[in-house]
């Protein structure tokens, strides 16, 4: 079998490379560039999905479907998709429920709730929010969008 040399090629900021030399530097440039975009794909929030109808303009949830018990608590918190926004939706209290964009104003990461520090929490970026949606640690600087919430009647209503 007869074997050849791969030509040299000219390439911008590498001078005379072989052709092998080239796409070895392809190959590690394009491998580093998977990293860096899998540390950075937004992360999911490990919260559920609460099980909605619709009321009105906004969404109810049910804390007697068994489905939304994590809302049935005090420091419970699940997320409901809108044609909007993702929004989480906080137990507070036995009478208060917050509903905020689960979305982090930074880049666009999913949320958590930290029920022990009642903030949510971007896994992303390390950013923090109030349950009012203020910024409390960034890089973050903007707020997250809060919806008017109530609890009556073992029902939520979030308008959103």
């Amino acid at each position: 079998m007869k074997s050849s040399h791969l030509p040299i090629i000219e390439a911008a900021g590498c001078g005379a490379c072989s052709r092998r030399t080239l796409l070895r530097g392809l190959g590690i440039a394009a491998v580093g560039a998977l990293i860096f975009d899998a540390s950075c794909q937004q992360q999911g929030s490990s919260l559920s999905t609460a099980t909605t109808s619709t009321c009105g303009t906004g969404h109810c949830i049910d804390l007697g479907d068994a489905a939304n018990q994590e809302l049935a608590t005090v420091g419970g918190a699940m997320l409901i998709d809108s044609a909007r926004d993702t929004i989480m939706v906080i137990r507070a209290s036995d009478t208060q429920v917050f509903a905020l964009s689960a979305i982090c104003t930074h880049a666009g990461c999913a949320m958590d709730y930290n029920a022990a520090q009642r903030v949510l929490d971007c896994g992303c970026h390390g950013s923090q929010f109030s349950t009012t949606g203020t910024v409390l640690r960034g890089p973050a600087n903007r707020a997250v969008h809060a919806y008017t919430a109530t609890l009556a009647n073992n029902m939520i209503t979030v308008d959103g």
